[in-house]
């Protein structure tokens, strides 16, 4: 506690010295006393609703049995004495955080000249329970049920208060992760977090030291997949080489022991030479793992890079787990444009820019172990870590508790301390050891061998003290292996086991992908495919006809298609059986039954060889939008639609698909009328025609203002009479009647009775021919000054 002093009940402060240590010694034992009751309370919600606090404490009315009261700051001038005193609270309570921190007012009357001691003390962060520590759903969890694993991590997940302080609480989570062959289990049985923890599969050179055999003999293995390649030295210069074939079946190990064989066959090695190791410098690739079991050589994913200090450590993902899955790095993320750039692989930082954590999706890596044949070993380790001043809601049988459950622990330490973090109890020996031979006026000191006159020591022992504390702690090690995928469809190209059906007849007929390959049917889907497909990034939508054009996830993966007069989707069997199985799983949740017909456009472009030469609306728009712009700008010298921001954004999503339900024709209609109505020019049209007595510059009725210098007020209505209808639809959150709606559609020239999509197709249709017509119109108003 951080105490300030002043005399204040009354202003004069008692000048023996033993008095004031007495009082000293009652503010430490009140403290101590109260400190756990302070601290919980003050987190209430009604002490935290109140703002910044204080506790006033009386000696005299409240002493061991009352904690005292809390105030808030506005009540220091009814309940302080003295300015001085008020003043020290309140530059206290300004100064300290009140989330961490609580402000202690003590009154002191039990002596013969009554004081007022000030201080702070830490809150305590809320005793977290036995079960945090025991961390038992974490225990319970597996790798197994989860669609991303952490790959490696180095994350403190949290921290607050200060090491060997009331109130401190951190919790780490560590992640190591190494691939084997399949073939090495037995080898790699006990790796665990010791092995891999902490291995950054940086690569380099490692030397270690082991004893030859008696014998001289040469040896040479094949092996499977040693991954490395070492250099020793044997006696004069006799060396041992292995070299490893990344990511092939293929190690060809070359092992040479030589020993000097006496003249004598008979007479003995001499002993000093039986004694001398050989010295073995293995170099490893940046991705290898450092500790061999055998022939059991392991890989890792994620590879550390460190600069000395120089620039911020980076994580890399190995070249050939991003290859092989045909991934690309955005970011500190990896992801894979052919299936719709999807998120593979995420890399977390902490706030300082630090890799924290890299994971993967789980039926990625089972993909790519099944293609390379391994498994994947991991270990983690988590530790949660609490100190209190009362640990009685622990209720473990002993300091230390252990319980095991196959590779994994787990351990619950309960250890009393001194604030600061010492055990409690415990001492501490010093020895200090210093030279007597080096003078300080010596100008080239030289230290000399040691001896008992150049020499002096001295020791002690220091007895910890502080108040008592305990130290609370959980630690859980796990193990875990990701087994490979049976098949493996992304790198390898393998058939998936399970089977993709389509409905092909009224009957309920249904063909798996394979088999549509060689199907001369077509399918139906519902439109709102379209949106599924949209979703993915990269997905391509283009058009050919009125009712056909092409749609996938990706262009390199899309099919033709035709709608037809339900506006549903056609498209041919085969094309789709073509597509890979999990693109077929995106199209089959939107198969249906043959409904409607076969599209009469698709039909005759796929079976009678006879395109059809309509155009959709979509492919129209935009020419005819920007040839209006064009055609005012040749009268005016300015734009009919001003430019904006995100209008190219808004083309790509204005098709009829928008309107796969009422709500999207809606929908769309606020899109065309964002790039139309709110987009005229009031001070381009003005050059043409002035703004109508009572309407707005810019509006549709200044626009059919400036379009009757070339055509009648009749002409000119019909011309802009769809935009006033997409205005009143796209303005349909005011919740206009009925019969407002029935007349809106109406002027857009759209049949509400027509399914969504295809009163899409009719709006777009409606623009398309209105704003064609009024590049015509405006085309034949003469330009000024001729």
């Amino acid at each position: 506690m951080e105490k300030h002093q002043g005399s204040e009940i009354p202003a004069q402060a008692p000048e023996d010295r033993h008095e004031l240590d007495d009082q000293d010694g009652i503010v430490d034992a009140t403290v101590d006393h109260w400190r756990t009751v302070w601290s919980d309370r003050s987190r209430t919600g009604e002490l935290i609703a109140q703002g910044p606090s204080f506790v006033l404490w009386h000696s005299d009315t409240n002493g061991f049995d009352d904690p005292g009261v809390f105030y808030p700051i506005d009540a220091i001038d009814q309940l302080i004495p003295t300015e001085r005193t008020r003043q020290m609270l309140r530059e206290t309570l300004a100064a300290i955080d009140h989330a961490r921190d609580l402000a202690v007012v003590l009154v002191l009357k039990d002596q013969a000249v009554a004081r007022a001691q000030l201080g702070v003390i830490p809150k305590t962060a809320e005793r977290k329970p036995q079960t945090w520590f025991e961390m038992t759903k974490i225990r319970k969890s597996s790798v197994t049920d989860k669609a991303w694993i952490t790959l490696r991590a180095n994350s403190v997940l949290s921290k607050e208060g200060e090491s060997g302080a009331e109130g401190y609480l951190d919790e780490y989570y560590g992640v190591g992760s190494v691939m084997f062959d399949l073939g090495h289990r037995q080898q790699v049985a006990d790796v665990g977090w010791d092995q891999i923890g902490g291995n950054a599969f940086a690569g380099g050179e490692v030397t270690q030291y082991s004893w030859p055999d008696r014998e001289e003999s040469v040896d040479v293995d094949l092996a499977k997949s040693s991954g490395s390649l070492t250099h020793s030295e044997v006696g004069q210069g006799k060396q041992l080489v292995s070299l490893r074939v990344p990511f092939t079946n293929l190690d060809l190990t070359l092992r040479i022991q030589a020993r000097l064989k006496p003249a004598n066959p008979k007479a003995a090695i001499p002993a000093a030479e039986r004694v001398e190791p050989e010295k073995i410098t293995t170099y490893y690739r940046a991705g290898d793992w450092g500790s061999h079991r055998g022939n059991a050589v392991g890989t890792g994913l994620v590879i550390e890079q460190t600069f000395d200090s120089a620039a911020p450590t980076e994580w890399h993902l190995h070249q050939d787990f991003v290859i092989s899955l045909g991934l690309q790095r955005q970011g500190d993320v990896w992801l894979r444009p052919s299936e719709g750039f999807q998120e593979v692989v995420r890399l977390v930082r902490d706030e300082d820019g630090s890799p924290i954590r890299m994971d993967v999706r789980v039926e990625h890596l089972r993909d790519y172990l099944k293609a390379r044949g391994l498994y994947l070993l991991i270990s983690s380790f988590r530790s949660r870590r609490q100190i209190v001043a009362d640990a009685s809601h622990i209720k473990w049988a002993s300091a230390v508790v252990e319980e095991l459950q196959g590779e994994d622990k787990w351990q619950g330490v309960n250890h009393a301390i001194h604030e600061g973090g010492k055990p409690f109890g415990s001492s501490m020996g010093v020895l200090h050891v210093s030279r007597t031979d080096i003078d300080e006026d010596d100008e080239v000191p030289v230290l000399g061998p040691p001896d008992e006159e150049s020499i002096v020591s001295k020791s002690w022992s220091i007895q910890h003290t502080g108040r008592k504390l305990y130290d609370l702690n959980g630690y859980l090690w796990k193990t875990e292996v990701v087994e490979p995928g049976r098949v493996s469809e992304r790198v390898q190209g393998e058939q998936p086991l399970t089977k993709v059906d389509f409905a092909v007849d009224g009957s309920g007929e249904r063909l798996s992908g394979d088999e549509l390959e060689h199907s001369g049917r077509w399918l139906w889907f519902r439109p709102n495919v379209t949106a599924l497909l949209g979703s993915y990034r990269g997905s391509s939508l283009s058009w050919y006809t009125r009712d056909t054009g092409r749609i996938g996830i990706s262009a390199e993966h899309s099919v033709h298609f035709g709608l037809n007069d339900l506006g549903l989707i056609n498209v041919y069997a085969k094309d789709i059986g073509l597509l890979p199985s999990w693109q077929q799983r995106v199209w089959a949740g939107a198969n249906l039954v043959p409904d409607g017909g076969l599209s009469a456009e698709l039909r005759a472009s796929q079976a009678n060889a006879n395109p059809a030469s309509t155009k959709a609306p979509e492919m129209q728009l935009r020419p005819v939008y920007e040839a209006l712009n064009a055609s005012f700008h040749r009268l005016t010298g300015n734009q009919l639609f001003g430019a904006h921001h995100a209008l190219d954004e808004i083309f790509r999503r204005i098709h009829r698909f928008r309107a796969l339900e009422k709500a999207g024709v809606l929908e769309l209609a606020k899109d065309l009328a964002r790039v139309t109505v709110e987009s005229l020019d009031g001070e381009a049209l003005s050059a043409i025609a002035p703004t109508p007595q009572g309407m707005k510059s810019g509006s549709v009725k200044h626009l059919e203002a400036a379009l009757q210098k070339g055509c009648t007020l009749e002409q000119a209505r019909a011309l802009t009479k769809v935009l006033v209808g997409i205005n009143e639809l796209r303005q349909a959150d005011a919740h206009l009647p009925s019969s407002a709606f029935a007349q809106a559609f109406d002027l857009v020239g759209v049949d509400q009775k027509a399914e969504p999509v295809m009163q899409g197709r009719q709006m777009l249709e409606s623009l398309v021919e209105s704003l064609d017509e009024m590049g015509k119109v405006l085309s034949q108003i003469p330009r000024k000054g001729k």
